[in-house]
């Protein structure tokens, strides 16, 4: 993964790439969550493969690509058929496959306002939350340097009583999730935040706030004083 669909951490591409090339191994990288928020130098960057969605820069839902560099293949996917150069049959969803480059080259014509708006609510957001909840807990990194604008993933410390504080944020309006859409309906918890370190208890606290283009710092503010809420109820059935 270029960033992780949880916690929004990123890698270096570049640095991964040269150690790839240094061993002789092929590379691909899931760009899901960057494709579209970040600005790609693929003939400078020794990565064989990206696969991005296009549901996750404004495109329409169900239709994604693979690039594959030049020199490059892969085996086909479904056979029959010649389209995409025969590595999968089928006839190409042409309005998806529209949608999906015009959502594209929307995003990186507006790339530095689009991330400079994202960074903005995800930052207000950090900050109302550190100002308001005093039991959250920042899981991941969340410098523009090492993380993406669009995903910020906290955990509270307020005991497993408010375990159901995703159906509560959902009673309340809000959207959020306590993970990627890849493990919803699983009740193990997150790999991820167990890889961190967090405590089941906590990671069982954790939610995921996405942000969109869309999302206004005024949205944040009714966040926290529903947040601020949930958190009273929480305490109060203990």
């Amino acid at each position: 993964m270029h960033a992780n669909n949880e916690i929004g951490t990123m890698i270096d591409l570049g640095a991964v790439g040269d150690i790839c090339k240094k061993y002789n191994a092929l590379f691909h990288s899931d760009t899901v969550q960057t494709m579209g928020h970040f600005s790609f130098d693929l003939y400078n960057t020794n990565v064989h493969y990206i696969t991005g969605a296009a549901h996750k820069f404004y495109g329409p839902k169900g239709t994604g690509f693979m690039y594959v560099k030049t020199g490059f293949s892969i085996p086909a996917l479904i056979h029959g058929g010649s389209q995409e150069r025969n590595m999968r049959a089928g006839t190409e969803n042409v309005a998806g496959i529209v949608g999906m480059a015009f959502a594209l080259e929307k995003c990186y014509k507006t790339l530095v306002e689009k991330t400079e708006k994202l960074w903005a609510l995800k930052n207000y957001m950090r900050e109302q939350l550190a100002l308001h909840i005093p039991t959250v807990h920042f899981n991941g990194e969340i410098t523009p340097e090492k993380s993406i604008p669009t995903v910020l993933n906290v955990a509270f410390d307020c005991g497993e009583e408010d375990a159901m504080l995703i159906f509560y944020l959902d009673i309340k309006g809000i959207s959020a999730s306590g993970g990627s859409a890849c493990t919803s309906g699983s009740d193990i918890g997150s790999h991820v935040l167990a890889a961190l370190g967090l405590p089941p208890a906590l990671g069982r606290n954790a939610v995921r706030f996405s942000f969109g283009i869309q999302n206004t710092h005024a949205e944040i503010d009714d966040v926290i004083e529903k947040l601020k809420d949930i958190l009273k109820i929480g305490v109060a059935s203990v």
